[in-house]
Formats: C-alpha cells, sequence, structure tokens
C-alpha cells in the first residue's frame, strides 16, 4: 500500500506473519525518496527484526563501510597499537571453535550433504537432543539401523513414489528415537582424523627427508 503522505496512512493495519492488528507506529513504514511515497508494507517491526536478524544486505555494508570512514580514528582504536592482537584473535577463536565443536560438526554435515544452513542455536539444540553423532549411523541403536535397512529395502521395490538419501532415512529413524542415549554416544569420525594426522605428519617426514638428501647430494 503506497501513500503521498505520511498523514494518509490508516491508524491500524496487519501483519501476515504474526496475524495481529498493530497500530502504524509499530508496522513497517518504507519511503521511496524516488517516487517521493511511503509504502506500508504487512509486517510489523518486530518480525522484520525477527526475520533479518543475522543477515547482511548490501545497504548494510554500505551504511557501515560508510560509518568506518568517518569514524576512521575509532576504528584504528580497535586494532592499531594493540600488543598480540592476531595471536589474541587466534586464541578466541581456537576457544570458540572447541566449545561448539560438536554443534558446528552437525551444521557441517547437514550443510554439504542436504544443502540446509542452520543456525548454530539450531544445531545446539539438535546437539541436546539427539546426540554428537547426528545424522550419522554412530548414533542409532541395533534397532535403528535395522530400521534404516528397511526402509531402503522399502524403497527399493518397484512403484515407490518416494526417493529418500541414507542421510534422510537416518533423519527419521532418530525422530523416530532410535538412538542411543547423548551421553553415551561415541565420538564419530575419531578414527578417521586419527589416521589424516598420521597420514600428514608421514608425508611432511618423507618431504623433509628427500629435501635433506637432495641437499647432501
Amino acid at each position: 500500500m503506497k501513500f503521498l503522505r505520511l498523514c494518509d496512512l490508516p491508524k491500524k493495519h496487519s501483519c501476515k506473519s504474526c496475524g495481529d492488528t498493530k497500530l502504524v507506529g509499530k508496522m513497517l513504514v518504507v519511503r521511496n525518496r524516488k517516487a517521493r511515497t511511503y509504502e506500508l508494507r504487512p509486517r510489523c517491526k518486530d518480525c522484520h527484526n525477527k526475520k533479518e536478524r543475522g543477515h547482511r544486505r548490501e545497504w548494510k555494508r554500505k551504511h557501515l563501510r560508510a560509518w568506518r570512514a568517518r569514524n576512521l580514528k575509532l576504528v584504528e582504536s580497535y586494532w592499531k597499537d594493540v600488543p598480540n592482537r592476531k595471536e589474541n584473535a587466534r586464541v578466541q577463536k581456537a576457544a570458540y571453535n572447541k566449545k561448539n565443536k560438536e554443534a558446528i560438526a552437525i551444521q557441517r554435515r547437514l550443510r554439504v550433504r542436504l544443502n540446509r544452513h542452520l543456525s548454530l542455536k539450531e544445531c545446539k539444540e539438535l546437539l541436546e537432543r539427539f546426540g554428537r553423532c547426528y545424522p550419522s549411523r554412530y548414533g542409532l541403536t541395533d534397532k535403528g539401523l535395522k530400521e534404516c535397512a528397511r526402509i531402503r529395502s522399502r524403497l527399493r521395490k518397484p512403484g515407490a513414489k518416494q526417493r529418500f538419501s541414507s542421510l534422510q532415512i537416518r533423519m527419521m529413524v532418530y525422530e523416530d528415537g532410535y538412538y542411543i542415549s547423548p551421553s553415551r554416544q561415541p565420538h564419530p569420525y575419531e578414527s578417521a582424523a586419527e589416521n589424516m594426522r598420521n597420514w600428514q605428519a608421514s608425508r611432511n617426514r618423507a618431504t623433509s627427508e628427500t629435501a635433506t638428501l637432495k641437499k647432501v647430494a
């Protein structure tokens, strides 16, 4: 809804997100400078802030860039002449990753395999509910693994209308409750990580030995 003046706006308007009817002061009103009009959006400010929180928009980038240019001395005070700035940032980031290691692992699995982009808060809720192995097979009980095999077998039959990946099947089985208690779950892919570290160490040793032999020759 577009209006030429602010006084033409209705006193109340309904929000399509929450369904409540609120005063115009609590609704989202956008000014179009080029057309010299005011647009009343069908969304309240609370729902808009809830949806947009955490998202970086182009106008926000331009605003921050201009703010940094105007407050250059204040920006430099955050990092200039601060001892061990890079080391402190590295330690802080490492502590953050170590603290949220298991939730970040769940976030990465869902993003890489299903292209589902969940926030860290949502992944922490999944971690608390299903455990650190979600959605891998290592967190399922024997009955859960048999249930996965049964569902896959049913989907292989001719005439099956829906197709699910192994990961989606495991997520359904997790929802049914066939998973090990979160406190008793193993650490998934721990042996694979250890094998990768050993391989990298052996490769580095071989590289250093080759370099030493070349210097001697």
